[in-house]
């Protein structure tokens, strides 16, 4: 007998973050707050990534439970690899979250600006 213990956890771990993805969701047309934000394509995708994740999270929740019922009645319908793939769906839009981090933090580290300091806030002394 396949105990649903992957199923569970997928259940527990993506239906608590649930809450704060709903939360992200709702807030994710202020994307769009800044004028001609609206033809931006990078607005775009950021606010369909932050969309996609409470929607990958149920969609992971219902496949997990959905591939355990099957393997469940005959573990060679379906490979293990599913389950797990299944279970990772909403690390799509975390991993696209974690490099657009690293290449914006890499950017800011090679622009010449002081850290922790935006061009706008810096102005030239006039004396």
């Amino acid at each position: 007998m396949l105990k649903p213990t992957l199923a569970v956890i997928v259940t527990a771990v993506w239906g608590v973050l649930l809450l704060p993805g709903l939360l992200g969701a709702a807030l994710s047309p202020m994307f769009f707050d800044a004028p001609g934000s609206m033809d931006n394509p990078a607005a775009w995708v950021n606010a369909l990534i932050v969309v996609s994740f409470p929607v990958l999270c149920l969609l992971s929740i219902a496949g997990s439970w959905l591939v355990w019922s099957v393997r469940r009645r005959g573990p060679t319908r379906i490979s293990p690899y599913a389950a797990i793939a299944t279970a990772a769906l909403p690390l799509i839009p975390v991993a696209y979250f974690v490099v657009a981090m690293v290449i914006a933090t890499v950017g800011v580290l090679f622009s010449g600006q002081p850290l922790g300091l935006h061009s706008t806030i810096i102005k030239p002394l006039n004396h």
